[in-house]
């Protein structure tokens, strides 16, 4: 079943360990230091983020608090470090004069409790925030993997993206260029007569590719408009900036005297309306190099030449890679020849 890009999104999500979405930290350990008495006290820590907070940890406590806790009589609090936090925000819930936030740790793990005034607020239940990378960014970079590996395996001549129209595309009678040419064309592989039975009068007409100033088609140009029921040979050009600039033009030399609806097989472009809920458009078990490509562009973010991540980078080669020598040849059962120079290729 194919992945659709959101799961991907999410399975990207996990080794960037996002910031925005942090873990509710482990309780804490409470020690007294000094002189110890029979005073209970409970903390819980809540870690925060420049985008969001976690839920509080449940309560650390001890029952042998000094009952007037000071610089020489206090309780230590020690917690363990969560992914993706700046900062740490430590409640004192039981005990003291004052309970709340006593105390917010910058880069540290401990806090001494030497009878901190709480501001009588409550530890948050539950985690708020936004995601470091947001949903939009993290597909917008999975779309960039995504043209990356389409320009690779369309390199291949494997067709794996193949498209034939045989319906919107046609040479009207004595004109220079066809019509219904689709917007997302980037490279023609095949034009010839849509209908190509016995039966059909243009069954004849070849069409070769040709650059437009090449001797071929200068020649061509200054021909007469030829009847197709005469098997005529016609070259076409693909010119313009084509998909996703704009629509390409496919001129052609000599005309038709009369219109010919074409089969028209071409590459196109990956569509430019891929949302999250789209499948990945790459064949070929691609999801693993469009994770790492994802990771590798997300954790940019945070290099300071804002380059990609090498390690990442280097695993999304490596699975690019497999899956490109993995995609060609296609069809095994079909034995690799290669055609001479001179070889033929038009047979009618």
């Amino acid at each position: 079943m194919a992945t659709t890009l959101a799961t991907i999104i999410a399975q990207a999500r996990i080794p960037l360990q996002d910031r925005g979405i942090l873990a509710t930290p482990a309780l804490p350990t409470v020690t007294p230091q000094g002189v110890t008495g029979a005073t209970a006290y409970s903390y819980k820590i809540v870690a925060i983020a420049p985008n969001g907070v976690s839920a509080a940890s449940a309560a650390g406590s001890t029952s042998t608090g000094n009952a007037t806790l000071s610089t020489t009589n206090f309780n230590r609090v020690v917690w363990v470090a969560i992914t993706g936090a700046t900062a740490y925000r430590v409640y004192r819930t039981v005990g003291g004069a004052t309970t709340g936030l006593i105390a917010t740790a910058g880069n540290t793990l401990t806090l001494d409790d030497t009878g901190l005034t709480g501001d009588a607020s409550t530890a948050p239940a539950t985690a708020a925030g936004t995601a470091y990378w947001s949903d939009d960014e993290l597909l917008q970079l999975a779309l960039r993997g995504c043209h990356d590996m389409w320009r690779t395996m369309i390199d291949l001549h494997e067709e794996h993206f193949l498209t034939i129209d045989t319906t919107n595309v046609s040479l009207a009678a004595s004109t220079a260029t066809l019509t219904g040419v689709p917007a997302d064309t980037f490279r023609v592989v095949l034009i010839q007569p849509a209908d190509t039975t016995s039966t059909s009068s243009s069954r004849g007409v070849v069409f070769k590719p040709a650059n437009y100033n090449s001797p071929e088609f200068r020649a061509s140009l200054a021909t007469s408009a030829v009847d197709p029921t005469s098997g005529a040979i016609v070259y076409f050009a693909l010119v313009n900036a084509g998909s996703p600039v704009a629509a390409p033009s496919v001129y052609v030399a000599p005309q038709l005297s009369s219109a010919v609806t074409l089969r028209f097989v071409y590459i196109p472009t990956l569509s430019s309306s891929l949302t999250v809920a789209s499948n990945n458009p790459i064949p070929g078990e691609s999801d693993h190099a469009l994770i790492a490509w994802v990771v590798a562009h997300a954790l940019a973010k945070d290099r300071e030449d804002r380059s990609p991540d090498p390690n990442w980078l280097a695993i999304y080669s490596t699975e690019k890679t497999a899956i490109m020598t993995a995609s060609t040849p296609r069809q095994e059962q079909e034995p690799y020849v290669v055609r001479g120079v001179f070889d033929d290729e038009d047979v009618w």
